[in-house]
């Protein structure tokens, strides 16, 4: 799950037996094992191990997804639905990578809020 990235430091991380209900915000990263009933926001990379679950939207610079999301992201960079992921929702990203034996149902818009506000 984790890989060894240079901007892969994990400030915050919810284990496998905690399960949530609200908002979850965090300054940094997060890796996410458990359950969260609410969104999840983060000035950096938000992760989900195979098997962790969200029923809210996701906001972050990064997103890598392994377990199940319902509801949308909104992720600034790079996007990766890793090979167990389900992600129920709309994705909003600059660039996405969808491994095989993911599953996503929803709409993708490749190109974010920042791009789309800009003129040519």
């Amino acid at each position: 799950m984790l890989r060894n990235n240079n901007d892969s430091k994990i400030n915050s991380i919810i284990g496998p037996e905690v399960e949530v209900d609200g908002d979850v915000t965090v300054v940094g990263s997060i890796l996410i094992y458990g359950k969260i009933n609410g969104g999840v926001k983060a000035t950096g990379s938000v992760r989900t191990a195979s098997g962790s679950y969200i029923k809210g939207n996701i906001e972050s610079k990064d997103a890598n997804i392994s377990g199940k999301v319902d509801g949308d992201l909104n992720i600034e960079n790079k996007t990766i639905l890793e090979k167990n992921c389900i992600l129920n929702g709309n994705l909003t990203t600059a660039i996405v990578v969808v491994e095989q034996g993911a599953t996503f149902k929803g709409l993708c818009n490749m190109g974010g809020e920042q791009n789309s506000n800009t003129s040519a």
